[in-house]
């Protein structure tokens, strides 16, 4: 074939309609959790007994420890939580189904269509303000997905519309080292990239594989078709700034909240191979190091421009609102193999597979036989990888790798194959240490017969000084030690919620089990020095302070009527009080412990409990004949399954009441709480009757 036939046949083929990106891999690396209030249920069932209803609203947050004797500790973030497993630890130290660590992880590569997204539930959501950024930037909120894993959501300036997420898996010594500053890998996606969750997380084991090495993982999150630069228009309903959100907005998010330091490495898959390079060499200052793995290095020779629109127009987008009319300067100024000269002085990896399918041959890391788009879309990254190679070739001082392998499509589990390959490159360019790119660690002592078996992984950093003992984290969990408790192990979202609120230094101190499963089958928790943890995958993981979990335990635990906490204890004038699924557990100021279920505690609840004219409680309920009664500092909850739960507060009508033989005597039950008289006064209504308060004096209204 000529030189000329050649050429006219590549144009040709880059105009082929198969030249569209194939459809979004996905792993199911989290189900959705949610929090189960009380239930609706018939009031007759039991006269004595309430059935569970929601209360209208959850009391204020605490701002201090919910354990008496402990001082006011700042709480921690959280800290190392557990593996993808579906095991539980148990006394005899085997494994079995169902661990609270099974909901966040990833797992064998699945095809999902788009919009299959999973959610995941964050363990925490909260709010930082961080100093000195630039103008317009602010961190709307933080999501911790696990211990090392956070969702921000940042407010830009340049793209203000909605908040972006950027994803993070901190470094391994986030917690250990907490004045360490670290590098960052940037990893930016393909072309369809989703709103919810970065591909890299979705389908590769990119958390597993960078969990014992110190360096954050930066993973910005959607973007679709957008080649993560700025674009000259608004399309398909967005405007696109993400080169200048990246570069001038992203890095001081990262300096001064996150503790990144100056060295950074950026590397990409597809498009965002493609973006990767076009980043690094218009901000040469920012990155040591940039890696394209199947990019596409070559957007302005014959065809390209083409190819680049077919791809964009699958996802509802223009190439020329992008970078203008094929041909023009901003064509010129992201085409990766005309600005290769800015890359003097950094590592540049660049690697490609050849479309051909190796599924099913020996050493092949291909986990399903390829579609002829992702045979196609490689042949064509490769052709331009290569076209930048041979000008990167003849540039000094321009350090290149060049990884053209001899099978390979475009497809996940070749770029999970293709970033192990490149790690050492990228730790040569953020001149990490050999401690620092990859664990070199041995448990020893109590920890390490205790973690002998195998059961949570290798270690990821050796034993360190907590408050009271030490601590050692593993691929699957987090050692603690004390003298007083021995060794245990924490796994997963119990572990994550512990190192939240601080860990050994927190109120609750040091676990006194490991995570051990409930009678009922349905949770799992942890029992410490000052308290528990209880987790389920609908409740969540929520702490409970010794006393509380005492009280709590009277009313028979997860199997009794107030079943799972759903809420953190929260601290509500003076008065310390926990939410769970069939009522409230209430400490007093003054130490003292009650209880308040069902409907009466669905009654406090919509007066705001101990925020409210009533008070704190004064006993548990007491079974009367007909119904039941809690009695509070400044008032009643009468509830029967004929009347309902009403308050009826100390006072005149209260005393009147009582000397008609309260809910036995002539009125009855409350069947209202108190009302005001519009022209003066007070009233309150009982099943034969109106008791009222007009001028001082007591009027009675008695109906048969």
């Amino acid at each position: 074939m000529t030189n000329a036939s050649a050429s006219a046949s590549r144009r040709a083929w880059f105009r082929s309609p198969a030249f569209v990106l194939p459809a979004a891999l996905a792993v199911v690396v989290a189900l959705p959790m949610s929090v189960t209030h009380f239930a609706e249920a018939d009031p007759a069932a039991d006269t004595a007994t309430q059935v569970p209803g929601n209360p209208a609203e959850s009391p204020a947050a605490p701002d201090q420890s919910p354990n008496p004797a402990a001082e006011n500790l700042p709480p921690g973030p959280p800290q190392p939580g557990g593996p993808a497993t579906t095991q539980k630890q148990n006394t005899n130290n085997d494994l079995s189904s169902g661990l609270s660590s099974a909901f966040g992880s990833s797992s064998p590569f699945n095809y999902l269509e788009e919009g299959d997204v999973p959610v995941r539930t964050p363990i925490k959501t909260d709010y930082p303000k961080i100093d000195g950024l630039p103008d317009g930037v602010s961190v709307v909120r933080q999501e911790w997905l696990s211990s090392h894993r956070v969702a921000l959501f940042l407010q830009s300036k340049v793209m203000p519309a909605e908040p972006i997420q950027v994803q993070l898996l901190l470094a391994r010594d986030w917690y250990s080292h907490p004045n360490q500053t670290f590098p960052t890998l940037w990893m930016l996606d393909g072309l369809r990239a989703t709103d919810e969750d970065s591909g890299w997380t979705l389908h590769t084991n990119i958390a597993q594989f960078m969990a014992d090495k110190n360096v954050t993982v930066v993973l910005p999150v959607g973007g679709t078709a957008s080649f993560y630069t700025d674009w000259d228009k608004p399309d398909n309903g967005k405007h696109y700034m993400w080169e200048s959100f990246l570069t001038n907005e992203l890095p001081a998010v990262l300096a001064k909240g996150y503790r990144a330091n100056d060295d950074r490495a950026i590397v990409g898959l597809s498009m965002g191979g493609t973006a990767a390079v076009n980043l690094a060499e218009h901000r040469p200052d920012l990155f040591n190091f940039v890696g394209s793995f199947s990019g596409y290095l070559d957007t302005t020779s014959a065809g390209m421009a083409t190819a680049i629109d077919r791809a964009v127009n699958e996802e509802g987008f223009h190439a020329e609102n992008m970078w203008g009319p094929a041909g023009s300067q901003r064509w010129i100024d992201n085409d990766p193999k005309l600005g290769i000269e800015a890359l003097r002085g950094k590592t540049v990896y660049v690697s490609a597979g050849s479309g051909r399918d190796d599924f099913g041959t020996p050493g092949s890391v291909a986990d399903a036989q390829a579609n002829e788009a992702g045979k196609m879309l490689e042949v064509l990254s490769r052709m331009t990888s290569e076209t930048f190679a041979r000008r990167a070739d003849a540039i000094p001082d321009v350090h290149l790798v060049t990884q053209f392998r001899p099978s390979g499509v475009h497809a996940w589990p070749y770029w999970q194959f293709e970033i192990t390959q490149a790690w050492p490159y990228i730790a040569d360019s953020l001149g990490l240490a050999k401690a620092d790119r990859a664990s070199d660690c041995e448990p020893q002592g109590a920890i390490g017969e205790l973690t002998a078996s195998g059961l949570w992984g290798a270690c990821i950093n050796n034993e360190y000084d907590v408050p009271g003992g030490k601590a050692q984290d593993f691929r699957g969990g987090q050692a603690f030690w004390s003298a007083e408790t021995g060794a245990h192990v924490l796994i997963g979202r119990i572990g994550a919620r512990y190192n939240e609120l601080g860990g050994p230094a927190s109120w609750l101190g040091f676990p006194t089990t490991g995570e051990l499963a409930t009678p009922d089958g349905v949770g799992r928790y942890v029992h410490f020095t000052g308290g528990s943890i209880y987790w389920t995958p609908t409740t969540g993981a929520w702490e409970v302070p010794k006393d509380m979990f005492d009280a709590w335990g009277t009313k028979g635990y997860e199997t009794g009527v107030l079943g799972y906490p759903v809420a953190e204890p929260k601290l509500l004038e003076g008065a310390w009080i926990q939410q769970f699924q069939g009522g409230y557990v209430i400490r007093r100021a003054d130490d003292k412990v009650f209880v308040s279920q069902g409907l009466i505690a669905r009654k406090y609840g919509e007066m705001k409990a101990t925020a409210s004219k009533l008070g704190a409680p004064t006993s548990n309920e007491i079974a009367i004949g007909g119904g039941a009664v809690q009695h509070f500092e400044h008032g009643h909850i009468y509830w029967s399954p004929v009347t309902g739960a009403h308050a009826v507060f100390d006072g005149a009508i209260f005393d009147h009441w009582g000397t008609t033989g309260f809910e036995k005597g002539d009125f009855g039950w409350p069947t209202s709480d108190l009302e005001p008289i519009p022209a003066g006064g007070l009233k309150q209504t009982f099943e034969h009757g109106v008791i009222s308060q007009v001028n001082g004096k007591i009027v009675e209204q008695r109906r048969r």
